[in-house]
């Protein structure tokens, strides 16, 4: 099992569908959420990640160019944390200045 490090650069990095798939489930949110904004990702992939629990995962994935399907925020309070543009490698959410 690679550790939440490598997962992030991997999914920040990679161009393989397969791989990104592969860590679409990840036990990290922050991979999650850059599975879903990686551009390679296939539309399958992030339509799975449109349904995810967490609301930083799955509003990245609507926001992805292939998400072919359609999730309603429009009742969802949407924070600076879920709008955050930082990349995932570098995100330190406790001691984020922006977050309150």
């Amino acid at each position: 099992m690679k550790t939440k490090e490598d997962q992030l650069d991997i999914a920040k990095n990679t161009n393989c569908e397969k791989i990104l798939h592969s860590l679409h489930d990840s036990k990290y949110m922050n991979v999650r959420r850059a599975v879903a904004r990686n551009p390679n990702i296939s539309d399958t992939t992030v339509n799975i990640l449109l349904r995810d629990p967490v609301l930083n995962v799955s509003y990245m994935a609507s926001k992805n160019s292939k998400c072919s399907q359609n999730r309603d925020f429009s009742n969802t309070f949407i924070s600076e944390c879920v709008l955050c543009e930082d990349d995932e490698r570098y995100l330190d959410c406790v001691s984020c200045e922006r977050k309150n």
